[in-house]
């Protein structure tokens, strides 16, 4: 099998470049030429036709949570508090084949949908080694590529429990309960020496605090001790609720970003989910020190915890990438949806149009952003030497009909359902809407069989979670 492609005359697009139609020539797992289309095909090389079709750098999900991909509608009015206790409910107790299922079944929406890449805040409490193994498994099943971050905390989840704390009675069954800190790092600093750079590289670990204020600051020092001496990444939630700021100012006498900055993690190795209860001084921290705010609207929204000051932080000059959080809270995996809101949701209350998000931010954030949060050079370009991670739309479809302009269709009015060919790392693994990396019918259908069986097993844990969540605001 040739390890050359060639898309020929397409329409390429991506976020630092006007629309322009190419021939693009992959050479093994990177982009080789952008070129003027040209009247021959080289020998020994597979050709896919590029007429009606838009190639664009592949999507980089920059956080979502693998084990919550088959909790899809399983909330409506609830609390961020009260989902939290619902969350652990469902995703307690589940064995390695299920956590691996439930990331594969993730894949399938990340691939037709037109993501190439996923940051997976993993798991949604205590794991083991084969849990890690699961969900490496998974990504080099699936062709993405992913950085697992691997979620660490060793605090009570206080800004989710009910004032004064809980009953004695519900508190020894807690499934928030935070297992040794020690046990954790050791873990962690186990599965990056023996799972970073898995898949030809493709997989990437890192260290990814739970949200700092469940973390201790010996863990915060030993997170950013463990990302300095493996090179990774670091991810964490932050500020994704009011309480979870009043926190900060109550333990540290000063803001949540300020404290990172003392504990010498605000750099750029840093990429923070939510960021919404946060002030002009503490957005000039992050961007001076290079760390990325990763913008995840529609569950923000769901969950009713605000609205992140996204054009603020723009104008600030801070890196702001997208995901969609995890499935529960969303309910899709669609990136096209979260451009699209990510924008909008700025503008209103905002007379001066130059200070709105375009809709070039809007492909720079699911791209370029995004790609800074992997800490992968090149990707989210479409340029010589990039990785070869790439998504062909149709443009034959009734949305894309007539194409009066390919960036602000793409972000305003275009889906997943136009996906037509996804490439990953120089390999092809949809075709024609078609996964070709795996065959989805068999996880579609154990999904389906899981299902039935969570609440069942966890009851208890749900008559817990119900419990609780009633005494929450």
């Amino acid at each position: 099998m040739t390890d050359r492609l060639l898309v020929r005359d397409v329409l390429v697009l991506d976020a630092a470049s006007a629309p322009a139609r190419k021939d693009v020539l992959v050479a093994g797992t990177r982009i080789a030429e952008v070129r003027t289309p040209a009247a021959t095909v080289e020998p020994d090389m597979r050709v896919i036709d590029g007429r009606d079709r838009l190639l664009i750098p592949g999507l980089v999900n920059a956080h979502t949570h693998s084990p919550l991909n088959v909790l899809k509608g399983t909330g409506d009015v609830l609390s961020h508090p009260a989902f939290m206790w619902l969350n652990q409910a469902d995703t307690a107790g589940r064995s390695a084949d299920e956590i691996r299922l439930s990331c594969l079944l993730g894949c399938i929406e990340h691939l037709r949908n037109g993501t190439t890449a996923v940051v997976d805040h993993f798991p949604e409490q205590g794991f083991a080694a084969a849990d890690v193994d699961a969900v490496v498994d998974a990504y080099d099943t699936s062709g993405l590529r992913a950085l697992v971050a691997l979620r660490i905390f060793d605090e009570p989840y206080s800004d989710i429990d009910p004032p004064g704390g809980l009953p004695d009675s519900v508190a020894e069954h807690n499934p928030l309960t935070p297992p040794p800190l020690a046990d954790s790092l050791a873990l962690i600093e186990d599965a990056i020496a023996r799972h970073d750079g898995a898949a030809g590289g493709r997989v990437r670990l890192c260290p990814a605090p739970s949200n700092p204020s469940r973390c201790s600051d010996a863990l915060l020092s030993a997170v950013r001790d463990i990302a300095e001496r493996h090179d990774t990444a670091v991810h964490m939630h932050l500020l994704e609720t009011r309480v979870q700021a009043e926190i900060a100012q109550a333990r540290y006498g000063t803001t949540m970003v300020a404290h990172l900055e003392r504990l010498g993690l605000l750099t750029g190795r840093l990429s923070c989910a939510h960021t919404i209860w946060i002030g002009d001084e503490d957005i000039a921290r992050m961007a001076a020190g290079g760390a990325i705010a990763v913008h995840n609207p529609e569950s923000n929204l769901k969950l009713g915890a605000g609205i992140s000051p996204v054009a603020r932080m723009l104008a600030a000059g801070m890196r702001v990438a997208l995901g969609t959080d995890g499935a529960s809270t969303n309910d899709n995996l669609d990136l096209h949806e979260v451009m699209r809101i990510a924008v909008m949701l700025q503008r209103p209350g905002e007379s001066d149009r130059r200070r709105w998000p375009t809709t070039t931010d809007a492909l720079t954030m699911a791209t370029l952003c995004g790609a800074a949060v992997m800490r992968c050079d090149g990707l989210g370009r479409i340029i010589p030497g990039a990785p070869a991670d790439f998504v062909l739309h149709d443009l034959t479809a009734p949305f894309w009909t007539p194409l009066n302009d390919p960036l602000t269709q793409l972000v305003f009015g275009a889906s997943g359902s136009t996906v037509d060919t996804v490439v990953v790392d120089g390999r092809v693994l949809v075709e024609g809407g078609k996964i070709l990396a795996f065959d989805p019918e068999p996880v579609l259908r154990e999904a389906r069989d899981l299902v039935k069986h969570l609440r069942a097993r966890n009851a208890r844990l749900h008559g817990l979670a119900a419990t609780i969540a009633a005494a929450l605001p």
